[in-house]
């Protein structure tokens, strides 16, 4: 079933019940107000006819007779009785065809104790009265049948039900109309978003106030869209930047093993194409470590074995490890402010991954500064950490800030060192995964710095 008939009969189902209640509360207490008003006319009338017998003179029972079979208009199917206080009946009448109502001392006693006694018998409207004559007391009990009463509680029962039949065919109709315009602008939402495709993801749902949850679909789903195109040019520029770079030393192995096997060369023209073609190797063996490094660094940290790493220890890794690298790299620790509580310097992650992004960024700041000298130091707060890494290098451009991240970007700074463009993202995209992030602040010609903010260890699970 469609969303909008759904709509239509939830809508009509809760109004329905609404009138259903709505009807039957009103026949209910219509039916009680009737009663009430039936039973007080009865009442009025047998205090009448008590009142007839005993105060008015001239007036006996069978005068009394005479003057309720002439007032047949006012009660249908009545009868009055009369009986003293010693529970002997004194007078009564009965329309014809009817029965006067059996009286027990029950009826009579309830009636003395209470002032006024109602009840029903065989569908009749009965009250008994207890009236009081000076010393002396009776009691009069009066019955008829409400027959105009019955008459209108039908006639509004039936009022009540094509009503009841109109309203809900009104509000079905009424949620089918309202229906189709709350679910119109999704109908608009599904037909743009099928005219979305891999060719046209620039397309995006137009937005319309007002700022409904229907604006907050469309503006969510067009964010989507936007880490998405986002992501798919990422992509489409990651592959087309690694085919080239993968390419360039193929080639260049392909061109010298072509060229060197045109002719005979010598020892040493030998040993000089393998010795190139061993360096190209060396590059190609590095490249795609480091493309394979990116991929695996692309998830999230499910799935890769996590435990407490104390990064004070981790960053006096950092200098042996680049002077292997290179012999010229030189990192200062400066560790001057270290918490009182020890636990700020516990990290939740893998110390491989930890370190392979550290590394990266200390490595960029020695290759880049003057004197290849990066300086790391450390520096705390209530739930993070914070690695900051100086150098002393030309800096980075605003126009580069926003893209050194991305795979096999280089600055102009960047061009005359060797370096595959890919250290800063595979750094990022681990430190991320561990819920942490990369900011630089960098002004030309004065060096940068980068800093690298790590939840503390009984902060990660919390984020």
């Amino acid at each position: 079933m469609k969303i909008k008939y759904r709509i239509a009969v939830l809508f009509t189902l809760v109004v329905s019940f609404i009138l259903l209640l709505l009807c039957a509360s009103i026949f209910y207490f219509s039916n009680l107000n009737r009663a009430f008003s039936f039973r007080e006319r009865i009442k009025n009338r047998a205090v009448t006819t008590v009142s007839l017998l005993f105060k008015v003179s001239g007036i006996n029972p069978n005068l009394l007779r005479r003057i309720d079979e002439i007032t047949q208009i006012s009660l249908d199917q009545k009868s009055f009785q009369i009986f003293n206080k010693a529970g002997n009946i004194i007078y009564s009448y009965a329309d014809d065809n009817v029965t006067p109502v059996p009286i027990n001392a029950n009826i009579l006693l309830k009636a003395k104790e209470k002032g006024t006694y109602f009840f029903n018998y065989e569908g009749r409207d009965v009250v008994a009265v207890n009236y009081a004559d000076g010393d002396t007391s009776y009691i009069v009990v009066g019955a008829a049948f409400d027959k105009d009463g019955f008459q209108k509680l039908d006639e509004l029962k039936l009022i009540l039900f094509f009503s009841f039949i109109i309203g809900v065919l009104i509000t079905f109709l009424s949620g089918l109309f309202f229906s189709e315009r709350i679910v119109h602008p999704i109908q608009k939402i599904t037909k743009e978003v099928k005219e979305i495709s891999s060719q046209n993801l620039s397309r995006r749902i137009e937005l319309k106030e007002p700022k409904d949850e229907l604006y907050q679909l469309s503006f969510t789903f067009n964010d989507l869209m936007n880490r998405l195109q986002e992501s798919f040019e990422i992509q489409r520029r990651f592959i087309a930047n690694a085919s080239h770079e993968l390419s360039t030393p193929l080639t260049a192995i392909s061109s010298q093993l072509e060229i060197t096997i045109q002719n005979e060369r010598t020892v040493d023209e030998y040993k000089s194409v393998i010795s190139s073609v061993y360096d190209d190797v060396k590059n190609l063996n590095q490249l795609t470590r480091s493309l394979l490094e990116i991929a695996k660094a692309s998830g999230t940290s499910d799935g890769i074995e996590l435990s407490l790493v104390r990064i004070d220890e981790l960053l006096m890794r950092l200098p042996v490890e680049l002077r292997k690298t290179n012999t010229d790299y030189y990192v200062q620790l400066h560790f001057e402010t270290f918490p009182e509580n020890e636990d700020k310097l516990l990290v939740f992650g893998n110390t491989d991954l930890l370190f392979s992004a550290i590394k990266n960024i200390v490595t960029n700041a020695c290759k880049y500064s003057s004197n290849h000298t990066a300086n790391v130091s450390l520096s705390f707060s209530d739930n993070e950490l914070y690695i900051i890494v100086k150098d002393n290098g030309p800096g980075i451009s605003q126009k580069d800030l926003d893209l050194i991240f991305q795979p096999f970007y280089r600055g102009e700074e960047a061009e005359s060192k060797h370096g595959f463009g890919l250290g800063l993202p595979l750094a990022l995209r681990i430190i991320k995964m561990h819920k942490g992030n990369i900011t630089i602040n960098s002004t030309v010609g004065q060096g940068s710095q980068f800093t690298i903010v790590l939840p503390i260890g009984r902060s990660f699970h919390l984020i």
